[in-house]
């Protein structure tokens, strides 16, 4: 029963034809170009027959490939050579090999580009990576030993990290990419700080109050929530706003910039607006823009109840804040 189910087993590996390689082979063998290859067949049969792809016809020797007992080499491997080689002998399938052209000196253009939405290893780091040349990818994160990761439905990568927010990032982050094809193989490496990829979510957006509503001198009182995967406190890591809204009498757009925090008024007769942030300190990426908000032609004072509640001591909360992203700022150099 057990050499059943392993006959089984190969056999279904083996049938796949490389044309069809849409998956990372469980085995695979690489060479470079016009280099040679050995190839075993792992088994305790003598007569042995080596086979490629789909073929019936068993492998004979040419000046291409050198059949030595249970060993085959492929010289002056091309992609014509490449495949998915099988091992025969008298009572079946012995045993598998993918042989893949390594063209990892020869691809120069490669094309990862990963963001992360917090500094936090709470979230995982988001990665795309596609290539005209190559149908299957797969990554993972080395510095951290992790696990090859494969596509998401979406395309995407979701690699795990150990990555602490709240102290300094003294070690570059190491993805590495394997990627294959029909024929060939190549691997690539992508270093970077994460503090260089962050690009946060888009935020929420509120509308607390409008004055003079109508005119020419409306002002629209906000209020931008952090997104929920941005770290905490808030006050350490700061976030800086830019608004874009519709003015009402012609539909021209204007964008502004704001630092002054969550609550934010803008001034002008407006119908709509959106906002986008990203970080105060280090300049990340812009996120997202939120979907617009419509501006109602009435709004009740309330978007915060609680916001005045209890008194501050404005000035000690502000040095504070300063010491603090005062030491956040020296992380990047």
């Amino acid at each position: 029963m057990a050499g059943l189910m392993k006959f089984t087993l190969l056999f279904c590996l083996s049938i796949v034809r490389m044309s069809a390689l849409n998956i990372f082979p469980e085995k695979f063998k690489l060479a470079e170009r016009s280099k040679s290859v050995t190839l075993t067949c792992r088994t305790d049969k003598d007569n042995i027959k080596w086979r490629l792809d789909d073929s019936i016809q068993p492998i004979s020797e040419t000046e291409f490939e050198k059949l030595n007992g249970r060993d085959l080499t492929v010289i002056n491997l091309q992609e014509d050579l490449t495949g998915n080689y099988t091992c025969w002998s008298d009572t079946g399938l012995e045993d598998y090999t993918y042989l893949l052209l390594d063209k990892s000196k020869e691809v120069t253009a490669f094309n990862i580009n990963c963001t992360a939405e917090t500094f936090s290893c709470s979230q995982k780091i988001k990665c795309a990576w596609t290539s005209e040349e190559f149908t299957d990818f797969r990554l993972r994160n080395t510095r951290d030993d992790g696990d090859w990761v494969s596509q998401s439905v979406d395309g995407d990568f979701f690699l795990p990290h150990s990555t602490n927010s709240y102290s300094e990032e003294s070690e570059r982050l190491l993805i590495t990419g394997e990627a294959v094809s029909t024929c060939c193989y190549m691997k690539t490496d992508y270093s970077f700080y994460l503090r260089d990829v962050v690009k946060p979510a888009d935020p929420g957006i509120s509308i607390c109050s409008i004055e003079n509503e109508g005119s020419d001198e409306q002002i629209i009182e906000l209020e931008v929530k952090p997104p929920s995967t941005w770290p905490q406190p808030h006050s350490f890591f700061p976030l800086k706003h830019e608004i874009e809204y519709e003015i009402r009498h012609n539909g021209e757009l204007k964008t502004e910039e704001r630092e002054e925090g969550s609550k934010i008024k803008v001034k002008g007769s407006i119908t709509k607006l959106r906002v986008r942030c990203r970080d105060l300190l280090l300049l990340s990426q812009w996120s997202e823009w939120s979907k617009w908000k419509n501006v109602p032609k009435r709004k009740k004072r309330g978007c915060n109840k609680e916001a005045h509640s209890k008194p501050c001591n404005k000035k000690k909360s502000k040095q504070k804040t300063r010491q603090k992203n005062w030491k956040r700022l020296n992380w990047a150099f």
